[in-house]
């Protein structure tokens, strides 16, 4: 019995003696491993390669001793030794896919083309209804760039296995690298036909190729080429690729073909309409939706949609008028004829959508909408003011709630109602779901009533919290406020009177705005207040297309000779006017040069530069 406890002692002392050194052995080897690593991290490869070679000789078998030692050899060109060592792990295992592939990559880099071709096939010979291994050898290629050989290991692969979908998708990637477009779409095209479901895949790739004119031309072709009016698929990527190349026509008469062949009931249509509007293509989404309303009466929900994008589009139409070359660069917008065919249109439609629609925050969009237009292009502000009382009455717990309180309080402003509007402007102030740019804008519309009743300490405060907002566009004008604030403090006056200039501009009598400053003797070259009334009668006639009364303001101000902050915005104003309103590209471009040449550091330096490029290119 104690002999027998004896040995069994002797032999667990004995074990773990054994495990204790393979232990302290395998730590030695590992952080010889990680020092190697280290040396590889900072790029001494000499190092590392000693200390990966000397681990892989000690531990042939361990995979991560092997595959450090051949990254090394690789990495500083040992080709002739990579290729023995992969030959040899070749030996030990002779149906190793990836192994072949390799030795591939080293000829190639060795430039051995004959025995580049040799260990593909005879990578591929190995197992030939094995479809994983093309995929591997192709996937090996494939990271190493060798992308003519990896389209022929795919190719072969399709050809011999018969679920070749994954070769197929494989080759629509590849051919997409190599720009060969007509193989790419061809594949496409095939894919599609085995597998229609596809179409998101196939769309993704058509999407990434068409930035180019000549892959956007060439899709169109093969699915020209290949159009089948029972394949969903094909009809309805070939729709789209005609929308991407603008021929819309082309595309709308493919989406009614879809609308056949699938009996979508419209939605093919609405999809489209949507598509154009989501695109900035207005004109083709209204002529979508318009013949939804002519064609689909029965089906109320389609109406229902065709009717919002009806109403947001023409509403675009009109934002887009202001886009112009002749008037996006003016400060002061024109005044819009009551008659314009969009604003009527945008107005009728959101009557529409108040008239029969329930949805919260749609009816708040079209009641905010619809009040806009009434303040802004028609002055009826009894009607808006009517629509805004009842959005902020009915519809607090909508998007449209704060900027309808933001709103109406202009109206009030503008009506000469400062309580009423201050009460506005305080609401949306404290409203916690308001938007940071509406509480800023109430912000400024508060101290502008502050300083109306004298209240300049308060209007500073005011004022001050939005110039500290370094991201907010109002910060500047705060600060601008704050300076003429400041200057003008013991003339309440002229303060009272720059707030009427401003009420007029609101109101958009620009005629009436030029009156009131001309009758102001402007005799005080380094006034802030002066100067800003001078530059704002400079924009207003420029509203008004006096191009030279405007000119003779921004030279005042820019000729000066000591400079002020008005001094570069003249001189930036100067060169639009020479571009977008005497069409005069040559002095346009020498007052943008004197402007990057007098003032380098200015806010205007990088808009100037890319304009002085599109001048020179001949794109404006």
């Amino acid at each position: 019995m104690m002999k027998t406890m004896h040995l069994k002692r002797l032999i667990f002392l004995t074990l773990t003696l054994i495990i204790s050194n393979l232990y302290s052995q395998t730590q030695d080897d590992w952080n010889k491993f990680r020092l190697a690593q280290s040396y590889e991290s900072l790029g001494n490869y000499d190092k590392a390669f000693e200390l990966y070679r000397e681990l892989y000789f000690q531990f042939p078998n361990q995979f991560q001793y092997y595959d450090a030692y051949y990254r090394m050899l690789t990495q500083l060109k040992r080709y002739d030794e990579a290729i023995d060592l992969l030959k040899k792990r070749l030996n030990g295992n002779p149906g190793d896919f990836n192994t072949y592939a390799e030795l591939a990559v080293l000829y190639e880099r060795k430039g051995l083309k004959d025995s580049v071709d040799y260990f593909i096939r005879e990578g591929i010979r190995r197992d030939p209804k094995n479809p994983m291994s093309y995929k591997f050898i192709a996937n090996v290629l494939i990271q190493n760039r060798m992308f003519d050989y990896a389209n022929y290991v795919l190719e072969e692969g399709k050809s011999r296995i018969a679920d070749n979908e994954m070769f197929i998708i494989d080759l629509i990637n590849i051919n997409s690298i190599l720009m060969n477009y007509p193989k790419a779409c061809n594949e496409m095209i095939e894919l599609l036909r085995k597998q229609p479901q596809q179409i998101s895949f196939v769309q993704s790739k058509l999407a990434q190729i068409i930035t180019n004119p000549v892959a956007l031309k060439t899709s169109i072709e093969i699915f020209e080429k290949n159009f089948d009016r029972k394949s969903f698929p094909i009809i309805k990527l070939l729709s789209w690729l005609y929308f991407q190349n603008k021929d819309f026509k082309k595309a709308f008469d493919l989406t009614l073909e879809i609308e056949k062949l699938t009996n979508a009931n419209g939605y093919e249509l609405l999809d489209f309409s949507n598509r154009a509007y989501q695109e900035g293509v207005i004109d083709e989404a209204v002529r979508g939706y318009e013949f939804i309303q002519k064609n689909y009466k029965d089906k109320k929900d389609l109406e229902a949609m065709s009717v919002i994008g009806l109403a947001r589009s023409y509403e675009q139409l009109l934002e887009n008028e202001f886009k112009s070359p002749e008037i996006f660069w003016k400060t002061y917008k024109p005044q819009v004829d009551t008659n314009n065919k969009n604003l009527k249109e945008a107005i009728k439609y959101y009557n529409i959508i108040l008239s029969n629609y329930t949805l919260p925050n749609l009816v708040a969009e079209a009641i905010y909408k619809s009040a806009y237009f009434y303040k802004e292009y028609y002055q009826n502000y009894d009607k808006a003011k009517q629509l805004l009382q009842r959005l902020i009455s009915d519809y607090v717990l909508t998007d449209y709630y704060s900027k309808g309180l933001l709103l109406l309080g202009d109206i009030e402003y503008l009506s000469g109602n400062f309580d009423r509007a201050f009460d506005q402007y305080e609401k949306v102030r404290t409203f916690s779901r308001a938007n940071e740019t509406d509480r800023y804008l109430s912000q400024f519309q508060i101290a502008e009533i502050l300083i109306s009743k004298g209240l300049y300490d308060s209007a500073k405060t005011v004022l001050n919290s939005i110039k500290k907002v370094n991201t907010n566009d109002l910060a500047n004008d705060a600060i601008e406020f704050l300076m003429i604030i400041t200057e003008q403090e013991n003339n309440p006056e002229q303060l009272k009177f720059y707030l009427e200039i401003q009420k007029l501009i609101d109101q958009k009598k620009y005629q009436e705005a030029i009156r009131k400053i001309n009758s102001l003797k402007l005799d005080d070259d380094y006034s802030i207040l002066q100067n800003k009334l001078r530059f704002t009668l400079a924009e207003l006639y420029i509203a008004v297309n006096d191009f030279s009364n405007a000119l003779a303001q921004l030279n005042y101000l820019y000729e000066l000779k000591e400079k002020t902050i008005y001094s570069d915005r003249a001189l930036m104003k100067i060169g639009q006017l020479y571009l977008y309103g005497l069409k005069d590209k040559t002095r346009a471009e020498q007052t943008f040069n004197k402007l990057l040449t007098e003032f380098p550091d200015s806010i205007f330096v990088t808009e100037v530069r890319e304009l002085i490029k599109q001048i020179q290119l001949e794109n404006l």
